[in-house]
């Protein structure tokens, strides 16, 4: 009997070093993550991205989705006014990195878009989670890609939401409805989040893609999805990281 509590004292003092042991996902507290400041301050931009009030956007057909933040404010970005180049040369990525996510059926190229992101430093376990929504005004054969991107020790791509591609496909002046991208850091070190949507084929009739801390509403009723999320593309970036985080260091400190 004394060896039987002796074996069960043995095993729950294993159990609880173990548990010990493990990084417990926390929330990271980053400044303004949800915009409430009523603008973007703490983030960095490319092209053309705003905070915004609860608004509407109209596509090429004339239909309209209205897009309510969960509080006061959310931040918008309208696929226009940085080049693709300028983009991942920015961000330190490898230029064709997104393309090679733009797995358009029909065929075609990201010509330009715009980028949200930032910097911080993350131990290992903390955790971020933002909501999203994005809105084509475009129709097939378009594809309008975006992406979140995050650089770092645990680097990966996201495609979030196309027209007819990776990610959430929402089709012809399709909308995603808000959606949940979040990610668990395995690796302490700095990191750099960014989101961005892009033109593909063409430069007008802009995504556009919508970031909050928390998902707000849509009206009409946020659609279902039309695909699984996320089945996005997602772009292990071991050896991006590795060649890659000192250049995007010093690009993003500069900034």
């Amino acid at each position: 009997m004394m060896k039987l509590k002796q074996s069960l004292l043995c095993a729950a003092l294993a159990a609880g070093a173990l548990v010990a042991g493990q990084a417990v996902a926390a929330p990271l507290s980053l400044s303004n993550a949800d915009f409430e400041t009523g603008d973007l301050s703490g983030w960095s931009t490319l092209g053309s991205v705003f905070a915004t009030p609860s608004t509407s956007v109209t596509t090429f057909d004339s239909t309209n989705w209205s897009i309510f933040a969960a509080g006061t404010t959310m931040a918008q970005l309208n696929s226009n006014g940085a080049t693709l180049a300028t983009i991942e040369s920015t961000l330190g990525i490898v230029s064709g990195t997104l393309n090679a996510l733009n797995t358009n059926p029909n065929g075609g190229g990201i010509t330009n878009g715009a980028a949200l992101y930032r910097s911080f430093t993350a131990q290992a376990g903390d955790s971020i989670s933002f909501a999203w929504d994005y809105v084509a005004r475009d129709y097939i054969p378009f594809n309008d890609p975006s992406f979140a991107i995050l650089i770092g020790p645990d680097s990966s791509i996201d495609v979030l939401a196309t027209i007819n591609g990776l990610g959430q496909a929402v089709g012809t002046s399709g909308h995603s409805g808000w959606q949940t991208y979040s990610k668990t850091f395995a690796t302490t070190g700095d990191y750099t989040l960014a989101f961005v949507t892009t033109n593909d084929k063409d430069t007008v009739l802009d995504s556009a893609l919508f970031i909050d801390a928390t998902a707000g509403s849509c009206n009409p009723t946020c659609p279902p999805p039309i695909n699984k999320v996320p089945e996005p593309g997602v772009l292990a970036l071991t050896g991006f990281a590795a060649l890659n985080a000192f250049a995007l260091r010093r690009r993003i400190r500069k900034a």
